[in-house]
């Protein structure tokens, strides 16, 4: 059974994104970047989040950087999403780019 739902140029990913599952998520989403222009992740409002999905959201911003693509999350990070970039220290001094793709702030995606 798969562990998302492909719509259009969105993907939704499952409910646990944490180390244990992180593998899979992430041939998801290169299988689905790789088909796309252009992606929108989407995520469960009561997802599980930890660094590796983190890690694995900034590794896909600089890989479809460098394959002249574009992605973005339907919805700012709130919840368990958020929590994980406090924790991480990722909203301390952040980049408007970093802003804008995160908490979809400063200006449009």
């Amino acid at each position: 059974m798969p562990a998302s739902n492909v719509k259009d140029d969105c993907l939704k990913l499952p409910q646990n994104l944490t180390v244990r599952s992180i593998v899979t998520v992430q041939q998801e989403m290169l299988q689905f970047i790789d088909k796309n222009t252009s992606a929108t992740i989407a995520l469960a409002d009561d997802c599980q989040v930890d660094i590796s999905f983190i890690q694995l959201m900034e590794a896909a911003r600089v890989h479809v950087g460098t394959a002249g693509k574009h992605i973005a999350l339907a919805e700012p990070a709130g919840g368990a999403v958020l929590d994980a970039l406090q924790r991480g220290g990722f909203l301390e001094g952040m980049s408007e780019e970093d802003a804008k793709f995160w908490l979809h702030q400063g200006g449009m995606q």
